[in-house]
C-alpha cells in the first residue's frame, strides 16, 4: 500500500474515532446532566424539608431548579471535555501505530535499495576496475617505451659527444644506435696515448 492511501486511511480512521469519541461524549453529556440535575434537585429538596420542617414552597423548587441546571452542566461540560480528549489521545495514538508500521516499511524498502545499489556498484565497479587496470598497462607500456626510446637517444648522444673529447675510449664506448660508423681520431692525436 503506497504512502497516500495510508494517509488517507489514517486520516479516515483518526475521523472515525473524533466522531464515535463526540457521539459517546454527546451521550455521556446528556446522561450526566440528568442524573446530576435529578440529584442536585433531590438534595436541595431535602435539605430545604429538613430545614423548614414542611413541604418545600415554590422558592425552593426554583432554587432546586437553578443549583439542577448549573451542577448539572459543569458535570456534563467535564464529561464532555474528557470523551474529547479521550478521542483525541486514541487518534494520536491510532497515528503514532501507522507511522510506526511506515517507518518500519521504509527501512525494508530502504535495505533493499541499499542491496540493489551495492549490486550494481560491485557490478561497475569491477568493470571500472578492468577497464581501468587495462587502461594502466597501455599507458605503462606507452611511457615505459616513450623513456626507454629517449634514454637510448641520450646514450647516443653522449656517445656521439664523448667520442670527440681527448681520452675518451672509443673502443669501450657502445656503437651508437643510429648504427653510423666509428668515431675517427682527430688529426695528429696520437693513438697510442
Amino acid at each position: 500500500m503506497n504512502i497516500e492511501r495510508r494517509f488517507v486511511a489514517v486520516l479516515g480512521t483518526a475521523a472515525k474515532h473524533i466522531l464515535h469519541g463526540l457521539r459517546r461524549a454527546l451521550r455521556a453529556v446528556a446522561l450526566t446532566f440528568v442524573i446530576t440535575a435529578i440529584l442536585v434537585v433531590a438534595i436541595t429538596e431535602a435539605t430545604a424539608a429538613f430545614l423548614t420542617k414542611s413541604f418545600p414552597t415554590g422558592l425552593t423548587h426554583l432554587a432546586a431548579a437553578a443549583l439542577a441546571i448549573s451542577f448539572g452542566y459543569a458535570a456534563a461540560i467535564t464529561v464532555a471535555i474528557e470523551e474529547i480528549l479521550r478521542a483525541i489521545i486514541k487518534s494520536v495514538e491510532l497515528i503514532v501505530e501507522e507511522a510506526e508500521k511506515v517507518e518500519k516499511k521504509a527501512v525494508e524498502e530502504i535495505g533493499v535499495l541499499t542491496r540493489k545499489a551495492e549490486e550494481e556498484a560491485l557490478r561497475f565497479g569491477h568493470g571500472a576496475v578492468t577497464d581501468a587496470g587495462a587502461i594502466g598497462r597501455t599507458a605503462a607500456s606507452l611511457v615505459g617505451g616513450t623513456i626507454g626510446g629517449v634514454e637510448r637517444e641520450v646514450r647516443s648522444v653522449e656517445h656521439g659527444i664523448g667520442s670527440h673529447l681527448p681520452g675518451h675510449n672509443s673502443a669501450a664506448a657502445p656503437v651508437p644506435a643510429s648504427g653510423g660508423s666509428a668515431p675517427t681520431l682527430p688529426a695528429g692525436a696520437d693513438p697510442n696515448r
